[in-house]
């Protein structure tokens, strides 16, 4: 390497070899790096590019000394963005940097956790044009005596003042004040929403940030390779492991991490934000990856399935994010890879997602939706995704693009460089793509909740609030259920007893299962699962459900 290189020029040779582990590489990479911690640091485009590639050495690091490097070079940048707090270039913001801040918006109760956060401060960045005046949601919080303030078609700012509102007790106001509608949450989301409130999240400690943000590892993965060629069946059939001990101090920081990562990275999941701590699962696997696995609490719960969240770590940064929709065998899956762990172990990464909720679960049946390879999804047509699912075992619903799909594969095998076009890479977003290990497809939500519509419609004429009132009271009878359930188990009841009529439960062990699933439901998603799996037999499918 000559001995006067540019920083654009060093992080190209860094970008290049950073997921390359032979011998040559390898010596590239590390005298890129030293030739780069040699230079100053510069707060542009480039220092955030650099941080992201930093970020993928460290999950993939060659050898301890590399890894070491990567640290130290972490703290250096950590110690020069300090000194330019306030002054960060809008090319750094929102990119989870050591004391960048990050501006956006976030839900009410994604707010409402970070005002408590130990490592940073939240504050009303700006008011938009928002679809609801501030007004019209006070008017429905404040204290009688008060509400006189909103008649007066005052401005936010000086609707706040006339409220002795501090200026930088703003924001924490307004989320308190909604919290009074946490018993109905989604009234809270939609009156929250439409305020429109953006927040600036600035970072008070080192913690707060992509580097930093990690779980502890005992044992380093030294990467010598990817792993780009395995067995995927026999990996998603290799036993798992019992999930990691977890005290309440181990726990507690975990779901910071967890946390942290969507806002480090300008996200928002359901089970990220409303994470149920009972839920929470960390497994150890192979490579140095650990997979944590997170259910919601009760109120945000969907109807029958479980939206079951996860990050996958490696060497304790996460590296993904997604989840899974779960519904006895059958599980939605999805998966996303932060951008700066992109070109690493993809496929062996998936694989072992599905392992993890393959066994946890005991599902069979995973299923993809066409945006994850391309519908209404371009970067998913450019990068040829329906190729990666098709690879490891995803195959189209649809019997004319299993077809299309063979043919095509043959001619990717016999045609050197051959690529799909994008028109037919296009065609096989008409279905979604399933991976099967055998066995009936599991019945759908769908298959379920028309049932219960058309039910409805015949047996009650479309009235909704007098069918839930009659499976209700006809299913506790039936049930045997006591009087004595709490909120959240009424509202599991009010689902579970219209399945049980729209399915023609008749049976004393079909009631049984249901009714212990109004108890399950809300506070062990383990077990209602196990009550789901139980559930749905394959004769009761093949008579209730189709």
């Amino acid at each position: 390497m000559s001995k006067s290189v540019s920083r654009g020029a060093l992080l190209r040779i860094l970008r290049e070899t950073a997921n390359r582990f032979d011998a040559d590489s390898n010596t590239r990479k590390r005298e890129a790096l030293e030739r780069m911690s040699a230079q100053l640091l510069k707060a542009d485009a480039l220092l955030a590019d650099y941080h992201d590639t930093l970020l993928f050495i460290a999950a993939h690091p060659p050898d301890r000394a590399m890894h070491d490097r990567v640290e130290r070079e972490f703290k250096r940048l950590a110690s020069f963005l300090k000194t330019q707090r306030g002054r960060h270039p809008e090319e750094l913001v929102g990119r989870g940097m050591p004391w960048v801040d990050t501006v956006t918006r976030f839900t009410h109760d994604c707010v409402r956790w970070l005002l408590a956060h130990p490592h940073c401060r939240v504050l009303p960045n700006h008011y938009s044009e928002a679809l609801l005046d501030l007004n019209a949601v006070l008017k429905l919080t404040l204290p009688s005596l008060e509400r006189g303030e909103t008649t007066a078609s005052l401005d936010n700012d000086a609707l706040l003042d006339s409220l002795k509102i501090k200026s930088g007790e703003r924001l924490a106001f307004i989320v308190n004040e909604l919290s009074r509608f946490d018993a109905l949450p989604f009234v809270k989301d939609q009156l929250y929403d439409a305020l429109e409130l953006y927040v600036r999240v600035q970072p008070t400690a080192v913690a707060f940030s992509k580097p930093y943000n990690r779980l502890s590892v005992e044992n380093l993965f030294v990467q010598s390779e990817l792993l780009r060629h395995f067995d995927p069946l026999a990996l998603m059939n290799q036993p798992l492991p019992a999930p990691r001990h977890l005290d309440a101090q181990a726990q507690d920081e975990l779901i910071r991490v967890l946390k942290n990562t969507m806002v480090l990275t300008v996200r928002e999941t359901d089970p990220g934000t409303y994470l149920e701590p009972r839920s929470l699962r960390l497994y150890d696997l192979e490579r140095g990856l650990s997979c944590a696995i997170f259910g919601m609490t009760p109120e945000r719960q969907l109807p029958l399935e479980s939206y079951v969240g996860f990050t996958l770590f490696k060497n304790g940064l996460p590296v993904s994010y997604g989840g899974s929709w779960v519904m006895g065998e059958r599980a939605t899956f999805g998966m996303n890879i932060f951008e700066p762990f992109r070109g690493g172990e993809s496929g062996y990464m998936m694989c072992q997602l599905l392992r993890t909720y393959r066994q946890a679960f005991k599902a069979r049946y995973f299923e993809v939706d066409a945006y994850q390879f391309g519908l209404d999804n371009p970067d998913g047509i450019a990068s040829g995704a329906f190729w990666f699912y098709y690879r490891y075992g995803f195959r189209p619903l649809a019997p004319a693009l299993q077809r299309l799909a063979l043919q095509e594969k043959k001619r990717i095998d016999s045609q050197n460089g051959y690529r799909s076009p994008a028109k037919t890479l296009l065609r096989f977003t008409q279905s979604n793509v399933a991976l099967n290990f055998g066995g009936p497809v599991p019945p759908h939500l769908a298959d379920i909740t028309t049932r219960v519509t058309k039910t409805i419609a015949a047996d009650y004429g479309g009235d909704r609030l007098r069918a839930e009132r009659d499976c209700i009271a006809r299913f506790t009878q039936a049930a045997g259920l006591a009087g004595d359930l709490n909120e959240d188990e009424r509202r599991v009841l009010a689902e579970v007893a219209l399945v049980w009529h729209a399915l023609n439960v008749q049976d004393a062990q079909g009631t049984d299962l249901l009714a212990r699933m109004v108890r399950a439901k809300p506070g062990d998603v383990w077990a209602y699962q196990d009550l789901l799996l139980e559930f749905f037999t394959e004769e009761r499918v093949r008579h209730g459900v189709r």
